[in-house]
């Protein structure tokens, strides 16, 4: 186990100051759930995420005032925010007890004790609680032993009909932590989503858990398993069309190396490559751009490709990849790998700027010219045309532009 002292400093000071402030006020702090899990894991970062049965609204208070930050609460789920310069965020939350009105629904949450907090959670791995005054851990569901036999275990028999996105929860936290699922909730989820559990989550919550495993660092496995079992399908609308494990592997390592790529939007366009049929994004909140994308992935790359086999220049095959999205030409790249040195000669074409601007061409101004400079930028580059010809051969496009608008 990380000791507190262990922690990174921004933690670390964090929690120093959340026991001064507690003891100041008379509070009783707990760290519960993520943060204990890691702390028992020997990981060095956790988040500051705390319970406590009575005091949490003035705790909250107490802490935005020592560090001359900003409070935001949260009353229907009886939870604090502070937020402060130098300062990890800081959660605060009431000890709660659930109840759910139905299965898929959101649960109704009323205050309660620690150990109804405890228990309403989602894995025994996240059902512990560690004393921050005393410094002494309360585990009424046994994770402690869990987390020592890398195991994922449910607290009750009705988990995932209650909550089917823990079915998703499950899948992830697995992968991140190398764990394996615990033989009971092994059988209560496959029997969870065989009975159409699923059905019962609202759309844009299981987009949400779907959006989280995108984002993982293993998210090939998680979701080939989540494929594998059939829980993409209640999300997808339809059985996903999944890439190699390769192909997927090489779109992580790609979205690694690029935070502008849109996981999001290039994974899910990867899961519903087929057939050219309507794609339901319902409850995704994509905006249409992002949409657009998807569509390309999914119905629009199989021609996309068939049009760059014919391609006989390299403007031609510049044109095509100019059509593309970011996201389109890393499927493209991942999914044809002899397409990468032609893809990583366009990235160079793209950065290549000539020293010519629109005024050196000595020719009335407007679209004429702009698409006389890109042409003449790719001539040079392709090496149609020497770099001392470029003025020339630009001024002659522009003329001819021009009267070709008259």
């Amino acid at each position: 186990m990380t000791q507190l002292s262990d922690l990174a400093p921004a933690q670390r000071r964090a929690i120093d100051l959340v026991k001064e402030v507690a003891a100041e006020k008379d509070c009783r702090p707990y760290l519960v759930g993520g943060p204990v899990r890691d702390l028992l894991l020997g990981r060095g970062s956790i988040d500051v995420d705390l319970t406590l049965e009575d005091g949490s609204s003035t705790l909250a208070r107490a802490l935005a005032k020592r560090t001359n930050g900003r409070v935001r609460s949260f009353p229907q789920f009886l939870t604090y925010k502070v937020t402060a310069e130098g300062f990890p965020e800081i959660d605060i939350a009431t000890a709660r007890k659930e109840r759910y009105r139905h299965p898929g629904a959101l649960p109704a949450v009323s205050a309660g004790k620690l150990k109804d907090d405890l228990i309403r959670r989602d894995f025994s791995i996240n059902a512990i609680a560690f004393d921050l005054l005393s410094e002494s851990l309360h585990d009424p569901t046994e994770g402690a032993r869990d987390l020592e036999q890398r195991l994922i275990r449910v607290l009750h028999e009705k988990s995932f009909i209650d909550d089917p996105t823990r079915i998703f929860r499950a899948i992830r936290l697995a992968a991140r932590l190398g764990f394996t699922l615990e033989e009971q909730t092994e059988k209560l989820m496959a029997d969870a989503i065989a009975s159409g559990s699923l059905a019962t989550v609202s759309k844009e919550r299981a987009w949400r858990e779907l959006f989280l495993a995108m984002h993982e660092e293993d998210a090939p496995r998680i979701l080939r398993e989540l494929n594998d079992r059939g829980v993409l399908d209640v999300v997808l609308g339809r059985h996903a069309s999944l890439p190699e494990m390769q192909t997927l592997e090489a779109m992580q390592r790609a979205a690694e190396s690029n935070e502008d790529l849109d996981r999001e939007v290039l994974y899910t366009g990867a899961l519903l490559r087929g057939d050219a049929s309507p794609i339901d994004l319902e409850g995704s909140g994509f905006s249409q751009k992002r949409a657009r994308r998807i569509v390309q992935i999914a119905n629009e790359l199989p021609r996309i490709a068939e049009s760059l086999n014919s391609a006989k220049t390299s403007s031609e095959r510049f044109r095509l990849y100019d059509a593309m999205s970011p996201e389109a030409r890393c499927v493209l790249a991942a999914e044809h790998p002899e397409e990468v040195a032609q893809l990583e000669r366009y990235d160079d074409f793209r950065k290549f700027q000539l020293p010519l601007r629109g005024n050196d061409l000595e020719v009335p101004g407007g679209p004429h010219v702009a698409k006389a400079l890109e042409r003449t930028r790719e001539a040079v580059f392709t090496g149609e045309i020497a770099a001392e010809d470029a003025r020339t051969f630009a001024r002659d496009l522009a003329k001819r532009y021009l009267e070709e608008r008259s």
